[in-house]
C-alpha cells in the first residue's frame, strides 16, 4: 500500500500562493515575503523569476509592465489553482487525529468518466485512502471550502460524506495515515 504523500509546494506552487496573498504585486515585493521564505529559501532568486516565466506561459499569471517594472497577477484559471493549493497546504497539515473517519463516497456515471478520474486523481493528491473505487477515507476534518473544487464541477448529489467513528478491520487505514 502505498504511504501517504505530504504535499510539500514547488517554486511554483510558492509563487501562486505569493501572487494569491498579496495581489497585484512587482517582483521585488516577493522578497521579504513570509511563503518566499517557507517554501524557496534555498532557491535563488533567478529560479524563483523562472517559475514567474514558467506560470507566465501556462497563462497562470498575467505580467504587465509599467515604468520598468513587471507588475504580475493571476489569472481566472491561477485563482482557481491558488485556492487547490491553499487547501492541499490545508490538508497537509499536522492536525490530531479525532478518532473519526471522515468517508467520502460519490457516483459519478461511466457518460462523465472525465470527470470522475479528475475526481479520484483529486483525492489522491489530497491525500485521502482508497478503500473502494467509489469509497475514499479521511482521518482529519475537512476544510469548509473542500468541496467548493468539486462543486465548480457540477457533481453536486453525486458525492456524499459520512463521518464514522470505525471502520472495521481499519489497520491498513491506520498504518496508511500513521495513526496508531
Amino acid at each position: 500500500m502505498r504511504r501517504r504523500i505530504i504535499y510539500e509546494p514547488t517554486l511554483s506552487d510558492a509563487a501562486l500562493l505569493i501572487l494569491d496573498a498579496a495581489g497585484k504585486i512587482f517582483i521585488k515585493s516577493f522578497w521579504p515575503h513570509p511563503y518566499y521564505h517557507t517554501f524557496c529559501n534555498h532557491k535563488p532568486k533567478q529560479s524563483f523569476r523562472n517559475a514567474l516565466s514558467r506560470l507566465e506561459n501556462k497563462g497562470l499569471i498575467v505580467g504587465e509592465r509599467r515604468n520598468g517594472k513587471v507588475i504580475f497577477n493571476l489569472s481566472d484559471n491561477g485563482e482557481k489553482l491558488a485556492k487547490r493549493l491553499k487547501l492541499k497546504l490545508e490538508l497537509a497539515k499536522k492536525w490530531r487525529w479525532d478518532g473519526k473517519w471522515r468517508i467520502l463516497i460519490f457516483d459519478v456515471p461511466e457518460k462523465i468518466r472525465g470527470k470522475r478520474d479528475f475526481l479520484r486523481r483529486e483525492l489522491i493528491d489530497f491525500g485521502f485512502y482508497p478503500l473502494q473505487k467509489s469509497v475514499w477515507v479521511y482521518p482529519y476534518n475537512l476544510p469548509e471550502d473542500f468541496f467548493d473544487i468539486f462543486n465548480e464541477l457540477d457533481f453536486g448529489e453525486q458525492l456524499v460524506l459520512v463521518e464514522s467513528a470505525n471502520i472495521k478491520q481499519d489497520d491498513s487505514i491506520r498504518a496508511f495515515f500513521g495513526l496508531s
